[in-house]
């Protein structure tokens, strides 16, 4: 005996949408006045934080470029200055011919 029923054969899950729609409804959710998900802000405060990050980024690699300059002027006056003692020193003594 065999049982017959009005499912046989009936899938049980629903029918699925498809993606352009389930998007576009994800979309239109998201969009909304009072969504669950305030999208809006979030997107704000996201690009606030990305906006925030390169400018400290920038202001610090400005710093370092400035003290890389600084440096480079620095190393200039110390092998100026070791080049003029070493003269200074080379000068003092008389030179020793054969």
């Amino acid at each position: 005996m065999e049982r017959h029923t009005a499912l046989r054969g009936a899938s049980i899950s629903p029918v699925r949408k498809p993606q352009s729609v389930t998007r576009k409804n994800t979309w239109d959710d998201l969009n909304e006045r009072e969504p669950e998900i305030p999208y809006l802000k979030v997107e704000r405060a996201n690009r606030d934080l990305v906006c925030s990050l390169m400018e400290r980024q920038d202001r610090m690699n400005e710093q370092l470029f400035l003290n890389i300059n600084d440096m480079q002027y620095r190393l200039d006056d110390l092998e100026f200055k070791v080049e003029a003692m070493s003269h200074k020193k080379n000068s003092g003594k008389p030179e020793v011919t054969a």
